[in-house]
């Protein structure tokens, strides 16, 4: 047999390792580092992996009446707290009993516009998503709801304690006759949460509220005390309108106003675009740059002035190159056809120019 030009080593196959989450950065199993600007979407309010809730969740001693307790002593007035396994289990709930409890049957969305309540009938609950407006809305949507004998229903899924300490209820003084609330009550594990007086607790259906995981009920627990006293809510905020104000300032610079913005509340800023293949560039060029967007900007605990700017200077080259091609998708549209027909007056003689 010819000897062989070259023997091959054998080849060592490597474990697969795990991606890794610490803090506002995920970490892949081939060791590249991305900035986390999605944290579950925007549930995991304190960073991925917090000391303190995986300590918690380690010691297993959290019980329902615990996390529950933690939940209403951030909340105004203390209200009672029903918990149950998922977020999508909890509005459902709260909208049947509303329903139970007026003997209508039919439910509204708040549209801060314009509101839905005049001449509504048979209407057992309005439905409001916080997140974004002002309190003279919030006062709107009660006033509204009170006035047909409806209840109000505040979905903080999204808003929670993102914008204050005490949840909306807390920035706003309004108090909705039921809150609820999802994964950002336990840093992005899977819980719901019902909050409301005695009565309308009590005029829950028990089987629509399976219990929460055991995991769940210890996360939301040292979550929920973490958040009474590490100043969250404040932080993002000065994190969010920082970010709004140099993009703002990018945009100007490129020029690119009419493709694209940065609009919502600034704990949570959300991009906006003008087309959706501009969405797919910023997309490729976030990812490029290391950065995890997916929609809305969700900062968290965790996030400081080195993540954001980073985000800012990948904006700096983003929106240029946005512009860029949004201009370069204008100029590469066939010339009109001209047509004598839509000539014939002395304002049109000549052919159209270019869109």
């Amino acid at each position: 047999m010819p000897n062989a030009a070259f023997i091959a080593d054998s080849f060592v196959r490597r474990a697969p390792s795990r991606p890794v989450a610490a803090g506002c950065r995920l970490t892949d199993e081939d060791g590249a580092a991305r900035i986390d600007f999605d944290m579950a979407g925007g549930a995991v309010l304190l960073g991925h992996a917090h000391p303190r809730i995986e300590a918690a969740v380690a010691a297993d001693k959290t019980s329902l009446k615990d996390a529950a307790a933690a939940l209403s002593a951030l909340l105004p007035r203390g209200p009672a707290v029903a918990l149950c396994a998922e977020e999508g289990q909890a509005l459902p709930a709260a909208v049947a009993a509303a329903r139970k409890v007026t003997g209508c049957k039919r439910v509204a969305v708040w549209d801060p516009r314009g509101g839905v309540c005049n001449g509504e009938t048979d209407l057992a609950a309005v439905l409001v998503d916080p997140l974004g407006m002002t309190p003279g809305q919030l006062r709107l949507a009660r006033k509204a709801a009170t006035s047909v004998g409806a209840l109000l229903i505040f979905d903080e899924g999204s808003s929670g304690f993102r914008v204050h300490a005490q949840g909306v209820q807390g920035l706003s003084n309004v108090r909705p006759d039921f809150s609820v609330f999802g994964a950002g009550i336990a840093n992005g594990r899977p819980i719901g949460a019902v909050t409301g007086s005695e009565d309308l607790i009590g005029a829950l259906d028990p089987e629509d509220l399976p219990a929460p995981r055991g995991d769940s009920l210890a996360a939301a627990a040292a979550t929920l005390e973490t958040l009474g006293v590490a100043p969250v809510a404040p932080h993002l905020q000065v994190m969010g309108a920082e970010i709004q104000t140099e993009v703002e300032l990018l945009i100007k610079r490129a020029g690119a106003a009419r493709v694209f913005t940065l609009a919502g509340d600034p704990t949570l800023p959300t991009p906006l675009f003008a087309a959706p293949i501009l969405e797919g560039l910023w997309m490729r060029e976030m990812t490029a740059r290391n950065l995890i967007v997916v929609g809305p900007h969700a900062l968290s605990a965790a996030h400081g002035e080195v993540e954001v700017a980073a985000l800012v200077d990948a904006y700096a080259a983003v929106l240029p190159a946005m512009m860029a091609r949004n201009l370069a998708e204008i100029f590469s549209r066939p010339r009109p056809v001209y047509d004598p027909l839509y000539s014939a007056s002395p304002y049109s003689a000549a052919p159209e120019g270019r869109a």
